[in-house]
């Protein structure tokens, strides 16, 4: 197989992303520390464009697609769910978080609910082994990983993976290892997790996007 020919799109894109990347560098030290908190806060308006972002890439996945099959209705509806992640839809509706064992062990919440919330959850983690597997086949079986689709669904998947290392990594540390981040580090960390959310659902749409004139995962 040829190697994929970089096109002066992605030239232009990956110039974006760097911009973007050494501004969320700079703003920890720009933002006055109660605007950077807002700034990177649950109710923050990064916060509130990652969503917009998801569901951004499931309508790009609808439109650009074609034939419209189950794949790209797998991947459509699973954007949607990250948005509903976003917008914490995951624990609006119930006692405590439908992803958290906790809430099934010990939430004070009706057995209904408990049982209706385990049937979403896992509803939604089949579907993201689903989608998993189709991306993996792709990359691997069918070497993707060599097509300007395969290298932006790498790129844009290594970069979900980022954002929850840098979301998880704070906590772990200081429970697991009594290692509590200087305040700085805190902030580039706030500020890379929040800022990463945003751009990663348009790089796997900018891969859904060019698939369809090259090599094609969801159709």
């Amino acid at each position: 197989m040829n190697s994929p020919r970089i096109v002066t799109a992605d030239i232009r894109i990956a110039i974006a992303i760097a911009l973007y990347v050494l501004l969320l560098a700079l703003l920890p030290l720009l933002l006055p520390d109660p605007l950077f908190r807002f700034t990177f806060s649950e109710e923050g308006p990064f916060e509130q464009m990652s969503i917009a972002a998801w569901i951004f890439t499931a309508l790009v996945i609808v439109v650009r697609i074609r034939p419209l099959g189950p794949r790209a209705w797998a991947f459509a509806l699973l954007c949607m769910i990250f948005a509903a992640r976003e917008a914490d839809w995951h624990k609006a509706f119930t006692a405590d978080s439908i992803l958290k064992t906790n809430y099934y062990k010990h939430a004070i919440a009706p057995f209904g609910e408990k049982l209706a919330a385990a049937g979403v959850a896992l509803a939604a983690i089949v579907l993201l082994l689903y989608v998993g597997f189709v991306v993996a086949r792709f990359l691997l079986r069918d070497g993707g990983w060599r097509s300007r689709a395969g290298i932006w669904l790498i790129a844009g998947t290594a970069l979900v993976v980022l954002g929850k290392i840098l979301d998880r990594a704070p906590a772990v540390l200081a429970e697991d290892y009594d290692i509590v981040l200087s305040p700085i580090v805190d902030l580039y960390a706030a500020a890379f997790e929040e800022g990463l959310e945003v751009i990663h659902p348009l790089i796997l749409a900018w891969s859904v996007w060019i698939s369809q004139t090259g090599r094609r995962y969801l159709s």
